[in-house]
């Protein structure tokens, strides 16, 4: 059995499907979603520069678990991280960066 089982039929207008739709589509969620997230006061966050430095965290976790490996296979003895601890440094002071923004414009907003 379906989880939402009861249909809530509205009116709007064409111009307020579109806006609907559109605002659903860069929220990354169905219209049905998307409804039942504002309707429940639910916040949506959209943090569009996240993508770039998500990859970089990949490409360190990867690094990281490479050297993780070779270092039990006893085929390292030792690293330097220090090129690693600085490029999450910096990763992580963007994301810090990002969220700030995020939340000084959603207070003025």
């Amino acid at each position: 059995m379906r989880k939402r089982n009861i249909a809530i039929p509205i009116r709007v207008t064409e111009k307020e499907l579109s806006v609907i739709d559109k605002k659903a589509a860069r929220a990354r969620l169905t219209r049905t979603e998307y409804l039942i997230t504002c309707a429940l006061g639910k916040e949506i966050t959209l943090i569009e520069d996240l993508k770039p430095i998500l990859a970089d965290l990949r490409r360190i976790g990867n690094n990281l678990n490479q050297l993780t490996r070779l270092a039990n296979m006893g085929k390292i003895q030792g690293v330097n991280l220090g090129e690693c601890r600085a490029a999450l440094e910096q990763t992580y002071t963007a994301i810090h960066t990002l969220a700030k923004r995020r939340n000084d414009t959603w207070q003025h907003s």
